[in-house]
């Protein structure tokens, strides 16, 4: 049995005689001769085997001449890799594939890059993995097909609209904590200076909107960006703009900074030393600073923010902004007729911030940070943090929180075992709302449906063969209560699905340790502590609300 090549073809030449001829005896003659990469010609295989088998059955006979005792046949052939492309419908990603060869001449990285450019792909080559795939493709068994991404489309980036940058960092969000004088010493009453500016202070720069950048298909096709646009600014009181830079905020009168909505505003400060009786309740438009203490029964009500360095036992510090106390919230339990009440309580628009509370009522917008501990209080925030940023080692004993995010703190609970209530409810509690009265209108709009086409199936009994202007009139609000129904259940599906979404992203996380008898309501599922645990979060597991290590 010899082979001899031609071109890209393998030709076998065999002498026929009495010994059988089979399909592994080729094979392993082509891969002895050096040609198992070839592509292997089955049909031309299977005739040679065929006129082989015809041929040997005279030999046996002795009624085969000479001539005739030997057989030539293409057997196989050379086949270089086969290269193919694919581009996504939308022209973001270009796949190819490639077709390892059969003893053929591979895909080199770039006949691939240039073949790809004929197909219309342009942009956007990943030279890793076209490098990996001619590789991989060169190694392979022959006719093996690979598949890998190759060129990559840009989406566009949309340009970024006004932003508003403070000049003053304390403008927006004052620091938590006490100043440390030395590793072992900190003033606990002691946030640092309260910010002020004088009048021509630079308070906030509006950055202009950018275009973005454009994006591109593999094909080179231009994805134009959605350009930012010019956020108007939003000004407050005391400022005003600067006469040579339309886009520079500055204070137009001494005072107290304070952060708007696409602005900022300075606010008149008025500064106490202790409110208590000889200086009267506190009623300002702007911001007020008092060094001292607030006593019990006294009010303080500001326009801006609230900066206290002592103690608070006042009956109520209500501000636009936030509430500082530098020192403690002290408050006592009052019964009333109806339900227990606290007598110190504090409203916030924006955060409060206080080294501990006792006993109070605490309400704001933003979030509650505490350095030391919250015992017994009624809280309603968007969250709590007990502790600080850098270490949450804060305690929360006792109490009630109604919350829209979380609360984080080092101790949950006591030891005592003390009743702790946190509802997660604060954000969920509106869309509820929302979905039990969709809920209500759906079921009139099914009742409404069902009357109209109880009518609608009465005047068919009904028709004479003429034109009913009564059932026409019932089609049409049939059809319109249909579409309403309809819209009505979308927009309840997009409320749970709303709801889920916001479900996952509720967490109370202790730090350190977890005592019994603290119940954790996520919607209207509660997860209640019956044990001591360790470092935990409490949060939505397959589903359900479940207490976990942290």
């Amino acid at each position: 049995m010899q082979f001899t090549e031609h071109e890209s073809t393998i030709t076998i030449n065999v002498s026929v005689t009495a010994s059988s001829l089979t399909f592994e005896h080729v094979q392993q003659s082509l891969h002895d001769a050096g040609y198992s990469r070839f592509y292997l010609l089955k049909a031309q295989l299977d005739n040679l085997l065929a006129e082989y088998h015809q041929l040997q059955q005279k030999v046996i006979a002795g009624t085969l001449a000479d001539a005739a005792k030997s057989l030539s046949y293409p057997i196989a052939e050379k086949r270089a890799a086969q290269l193919v492309f694919e581009i996504a419908e939308d022209k973001m990603t270009a796949v190819a594939f490639i077709t390892a060869a059969w003893g053929g001449a591979p895909i080199a990285a770039n006949a691939l890059v240039k073949a790809a450019q004929e197909a219309g792909i342009v942009f956007g080559f990943n030279k890793e993995n076209i490098v990996r795939l001619v590789q991989d493709a060169s190694r392979a068994e022959p006719g093996i097909r690979l598949r890998e991404e190759v060129a990559y489309g840009r989406v566009a980036v949309n340009g970024v609209n006004s932003r508003f940058i403070p000049m003053l960092p304390d403008m927006v969000i004052r620091r938590n904590q006490p100043l440390v004088d030395s590793e072992s010493k900190a003033d606990l009453r002691d946030f640092g200076v309260i910010p002020s500016v004088a009048a021509g202070t630079p308070l906030m720069q509006r950055l202009p909107p950018t275009q973005g950048e454009p994006g591109f298909t593999v094909t080179g096709e231009r994805q134009p960006p959605v350009p930012g646009v010019i956020i108007e600014w939003q000004l407050g009181a005391g400022v005003e703009l600067a006469a040579d830079d339309p886009d520079m905020l500055l204070a137009q009168q001494d005072g107290l900074p304070r952060a708007i909505e696409n602005g900022a505003t300075v606010d008149d400060v008025f500064t106490v030393n202790q409110v208590d009786l000889t200086s009267g309740h506190i009623i300002f438009k702007g911001s007020v600073v008092i060094s001292g203490n607030v006593s019990a029964g006294m009010k303080v009500i500001a326009g801006g923010n609230v900066f206290i360095k002592g103690v608070v036992e006042g009956q109520l510090i209500e501000a636009g902004g936030d509430i500082v106390v530098g020192g403690a919230i002290i408050g006592h339990q009052v019964m009333t007729a109806n339900q227990q009440e606290y007598s110190t309580v504090l409203k916030a628009k924006g955060n409060i911030h206080c080294n501990m509370a006792q006993y109070s009522a605490l309400n704001c917008d933003g979030h509650i940070y505490a350095s030391k501990y919250l015992m017994h209080c009624f809280v309603n925030a968007h969250a709590v943090l007990a502790g600080t940023e850098d270490k949450i080692n804060g305690k929360v004993v006792g109490g009630h929180y109604y919350l829209a995010k979380s609360l984080h703190c080092g101790q949950l609970g006591s030891p005592s075992n003390g009743a702790v209530m946190i509802k997660l409810n604060r954000l969920l509690d509106p869309l509820v709302e929302q979905q039990a009265l969709l809920r209500t209108q759906v079921s009139e709009a099914k009742d409404l449906l069902a009357d109209l086409k109880q009518h609608i199936e009465g005047q068919k009994k009904l028709q004479t063969g003429q034109v009913d202007p009564q059932m026409q009139m019932f089609e049409i609000e049939f059809v319109e209560q249909q579409k309403l129904a309809k819209m009505l259940l979308a927009e309840l599906r997009a409320l749970e699905a709303k709801r889920q979404e916001l479900l996952l992203t509720l967490e109370v996380k202790a730090t350190q340790q977890v005592f019994s008898a603290v119940d954790i309501q996520f919607g209207h599922e509660t997860v209640r502590s019956r044990r001591e645990y360790g470092p935990s979060i409490a949060k939505i597991v397959d589903g359900h609300p479940s207490i976990e290590p942290l």
